[in-house]
């Protein structure tokens, strides 16, 4: 009986480093985006993050990321206009390398069961981020992001997991 619920315990407390995809959003408090009604994608800038993060920054995840916003976005209301453009677009992905420390909660057992062994676990954390600004004034009026959205375990599923950022992402952006 005992065996079970130890296993379990070791288990939740050994994959509590990498937890499950927490997503924020900021904003201006001055503007609000339910005043715009068009977008087009920000070009500025994509030279040095390609150069920065060429594995995640290349064509397929260009269009998926712009294909999923674009849905969110004409979803709420807006449309694509590449003319002119009320709001400018723009996408970061950051990946940092973090270390999860997780002692073990019970000790070995026996007569060293004052002895905790540490489980000590290196992964990438993945970070999305879109941005809204305005086009005019190219200030950044809403800013929405996912934490840890990204399992390099699985790559072969990279465009569920952008998908699935972008729509949580989503679900913080004022409706219209």
């Amino acid at each position: 009986m005992k065996a079970p619920i130890i296993f379990c315990s070791i288990a939740l407390l050994s994959f509590s480093g990498c937890s499950t995809m927490k997503v924020y959003s900021d904003f201006d408090r001055d503007v609000s985006v339910k005043n715009y009604s068009t977008f087009a994608w920000s070009t500025e800038n994509k030279q040095l993050e390609i150069k920065n993060n060429p594995l995640y920054y290349n064509e397929l995840n260009d269009k998926r990321i712009k294909n999923e916003v674009g849905l969110q976005l004409k979803n709420n209301g807006y449309q694509f206009d590449l003319a002119s453009p009320q709001l400018k677009i723009h996408y970061h992905i950051v990946l940092e390398d973090r270390t999860a420390i997780n002692p073990e909660p019970f000790g070995a057992y026996g007569q060293d069961w004052l002895n905790r062994n540490t489980n000590v676990r290196e992964f990438r954390e993945g970070t999305l981020i879109i941005d809204l600004m305005d086009a005019k004034t190219n200030n950044l009026v809403w800013r929405g992001w996912a934490v840890n959205f990204l399992d390099e375990d699985r790559p072969d599923q990279l465009e569920d997991q952008f998908k699935i950022a972008i729509k949580k992402i989503f679900e913080k952006f004022p409706k219209r």
